[in-house]
């Protein structure tokens, strides 16, 4: 399979392939629910600490799943593997999956040459 181009917050990356960005996704959420874990039970400078650094894992997230989102498709395999990572983020509650995520989602669906 070609590297495609994927562009991201305006500068252009070369995209790892769908499966590699949805498993550095999945590696991404993983962190995050740890992270949450260890902050519930947390207390005094440890919380704040593990809070400051939940934050940065989260926001880490979120460009893990827009990069998955906007990369192209090769072919109806990888729409179909995109199609159902996401439909299970959405149906399992893993995280919060905004507009311009899904706008990216389904663009990149239309762009799927023939």
């Amino acid at each position: 399979m070609p590297i495609q181009v994927v562009c991201n917050n305006g500068v252009v990356e070369e995209a790892d392939g769908v499966p590699n960005l949805i498993a550095a996704h999945r590696q991404a959420v993983a962190m995050v629910e740890r992270l949450g874990k260890r902050w519930m039970g947390a207390e005094g400078p440890d919380a704040t600490l593990t809070g400051r650094r939940l934050d940065s894992v989260m926001a880490e997230e979120v460009i893990a799943r827009r990069r998955a989102a906007a990369a192209p498709v090769a072919d109806v395999v990888e729409m179909k593997m995109k199609a159902a990572y996401f439909c299970r983020l959405l149906g399992n509650d893993w995280c919060e999956i905004d507009v311009d995520d899904m706008r990216a989602l389904l663009g990149s669906f239309a762009k799927l040459q023939a």
